[in-house]
């Protein structure tokens, strides 16, 4: 089923985290907590004034963006998830199985 990010029920999102687990695992042969907790670091960078200032350029690119986009109040992990498909494909929609 394919929907619009905004009409995602919290249910919802939480099947898309497992199919985004699932695939990091599956495709890249990530374990999901290692990619997690490269993910969790970047969402605390990009809040973090301090961190946010050093950050390298290509980054504090997506950075300032994401700080923007939540009016600076961090994410829930799933949110960031959606936020950046987003924010690379350009299109609301999302597929949720």
């Amino acid at each position: 089923m394919i929907k619009r990010i905004s009409e995602l029920t919290e249910a919802d999102k939480k099947r898309y985290l497992e199919n985004v687990k699932r695939e990091i695992e599956t495709s890249l042969g990530v374990p999901w907590k290692v990619y997690e907790e490269k993910i969790l670091a970047d969402i605390d960078a990009s809040f973090d004034d301090e961190r946010f200032s050093k950050m390298d350029p290509e980054f504090a690119v997506d950075a300032a963006y994401l700080r923007r986009d939540f009016k600076m109040k961090k994410p829930s992990l799933v949110d960031y998830l959606l936020w950046m498909g987003q924010f690379v494909t350009k299109s609301d929609l999302v597929e949720i199985s």
